[in-house]
């Protein structure tokens, strides 16, 4: 059996040499997230000795720091290229990151916590635009989630090696962690400088056709119904949310299932998404598969939200079993909805401008996570059953509205030229 399961994983990978080295600089990068992430709350309040509420305004100001330089980077990457606009990004925050052990104040840590993310959010929009130039139309999409399946499988391996160093209990191990984190992202950005030459054209011949065909105008704004796609997809988006703070708080502080259930949902997320990411992307191949599979993510999103509203009225074993079925039907929801978002991100960006109109339709999912963590636990979790029985209506109508919205857009030629963006 073990040989025919890792032969399926390498043939979901990508065949071009250039994509599978973005793979790889992927799994790298994941390992030292996985690292940092695992550890970071230890660091922050040890190493920095920063109290719960500086660590929250730090990490906020690094959302707003995102929201704020998305499409700045966008526009650039468009214009000097995309490859040396990620290695710009991944040298940045390995600066960071290597300072990061020595901000021993509150402002020079808001400072840092401002700068990396400003890069960090800003670079996927970036890393999809390099996928759209390295791989044809019907591959986008595997490629995409051969690259979040990977991740997840780094995310996993770097928070089980945080998990050995942090047993130490050594304030000196938290900050190696900081430092393990920064080299992974100069070994990323090395790997990066050898993407294809085509990476840093940014697709030239594409944007000198597509500028010819519409008279050489200037930037493009996206259209209403573009941004409209944008926002139901941050709706989408909440899944995040949902597992980092809504399942863990409504569990921990609603029902009396064991605690043990949360580290539970949070290991079966992880290993579905890893080996059902890439076989649930297949299939969408256009504007109107894609809007189906956002419509089956607010299906399965709805579906969650319900399965957990029934838990204010069983008890432990009960709640334990419908928090389950509560986390599977999410991760679904969680792989549709990023299957739909980038298939329709793609399809709607003009070759021209692709970074730009990837980071304006990435903006939907960063105000997501900026108002999320307070949307669910006041007007969610604060209401209880009806609270879960209304955002399962929020998630079905956004997936009705992105078929509606979807239908009215004419199809895209194979160059993704967009003929109606509203």
């Amino acid at each position: 059996m073990r040989r025919p399961t890792l032969s399926g994983l390498r043939a979901s990978l990508p065949s071009a040499a250039g994509t599978r080295r973005l793979v790889g600089a992927s799994l790298v990068d994941s390992l030292g997230t996985g690292l940092f992430l695992a550890g970071s709350a230890l660091f922050f309040t040890r190493v920095l000795r920063l109290s719960a509420l500086e660590v929250g305004v730090g990490l906020s100001l690094a959302g707003v720091a995102g929201v704020l330089a998305m499409i700045p980077v966008g526009l650039l990457a468009d214009r000097i290229g995309g490859k040396r606009t990620i290695v710009g990004l991944y040298l940045w925050r390995g600066c960071c990151f290597t300072a990061y052990p020595f901000a021993r104040s509150p402002a020079a840590f808001f400072t840092l916590a401002f700068l990396i993310g400003a890069a960090e959010w800003s670079g996927g929009p970036v890393l999809q635009g390099i996928v759209g130039t390295l791989e044809g139309n019907d591959a986008r999409v595997r490629t995409m989630a051969a690259i979040f399946s990977v991740r997840n499988a780094g995310f996993s391996a770097g928070a089980v090696l945080a998990t050995v160093v942090l047993a130490t209990r050594n304030t000196t191990a938290f900050s190696g962690l900081v430092f393990a984190d920064a080299a992974t992202f100069f070994i990323v950005a090395a790997l990066l400088t050898r993407l294809p030459a085509a990476t840093n054209e940014a697709g030239r011949g594409q944007r000198d056709a597509a500028r010819q065909q519409r008279g050489r105008q200037g930037t493009r704004v996206p259209g209403f119904r573009f941004l409209a796609l944008s926002a139901l997809n941050g709706v989408l988006f909440l899944h995040t949310v949902l597992l980092s703070a809504g399942l863990p708080l409504w569990i921990a502080t609603k029902t009396t299932a064991p605690p043990a259930i949360i580290g539970a949902i949070v290991v079966l997320n992880t290993i579905m998404a890893i080996f059902l990411q890439v076989p649930l992307s297949r299939g969408s191949t256009d504007l109107r598969s894609a809007a189906r599979r956002q419509s089956w993510a607010g299906g399965c999103l709805a579906a969650c939200c319900l399965i957990i509203a029934l838990t204010t009225r069983t008890g432990s074993a009960e709640t334990a079993v419908l928090a389950i079925a509560a986390a599977v039907a999410l991760t679904l929801g969680e792989i549709w909805q990023g299957v739909g978002a980038w298939r329709l991100s793609f399809a709607l960006a003009p070759p021209d401008q692709r970074s730009y109109y990837l980071s304006v339709y990435e903006l939907g999912t960063s105000a997501a996570t900026a108002a999320g963590p307070a949307l669910i636990t006041w007007a969610v979790i604060g209401n209880k059953a009806a609270g879960w029985g209304g955002l399962a209506a929020v998630f079905l109508a956004t997936g009705l509205l992105v078929v509606l919205i979807t239908s009215r857009l004419q199809a895209v030629t194979p160059a993704e030229t967009v003929t109606a963006q509203g």
